[in-house]
């Protein structure tokens, strides 16, 4: 018993585009971008190290946003916390977290700084880790 299937050819590798790039079809000619300066990628770190002069003339050039500044510092914050009970982070990313949240410099990504960004008190906050740190040690 011979039974014939009839299926259609599936379009595996695009024969349909390749179709339709043979066509002599006008395309619209697009102009070239102009010329702007090439963005400089930072690095998380970078911008931690970096000065109030230094970000406020990054700002004056609007690649970074006071909006920008303010999340990066809850970024900051809540990535902090999560490190400090998360069970896969090393023990030194931790110690670093701990070393950060009993800090009391005031630098642009300090501490204290961040917790004020998101109107909270550093000294709360403080107590809060540590008694969460208490809890997981536990």
């Amino acid at each position: 018993m011979k039974t014939a299937l009839a299926v259609l050819p599936l379009d595996l590798f695009g024969e349909e585009v390749i179709l339709r790039r043979r066509w002599f079809e006008r395309r619209p000619v697009r102009k070239p971008a102009p010329a702007r300066q090439e963005p400089v990628q930072l690095g998380f770190l970078d911008i931690l190290e970096m000065s109030d002069e230094a970000l406020e003339q990054l700002r004056v050039h609007d690649d970074i946003s006071d909006e920008y500044v303010e999340w990066l510092r809850e970024y900051l914050l809540k990535l902090t916390l999560r490190q400090l009970v998360h069970p896969q982070v090393s023990e030194l990313h931790r110690l670093e977290a701990v070393e950060w949240v009993m800090s009391d410099e005031v630098h642009p990504f300090s501490f204290k700084v961040c917790c004020a960004a998101l109107q909270a008190d550093h000294e709360d906050v403080r107590e809060g880790v540590l008694a969460i740190m208490r809890k997981h040690a536990s």
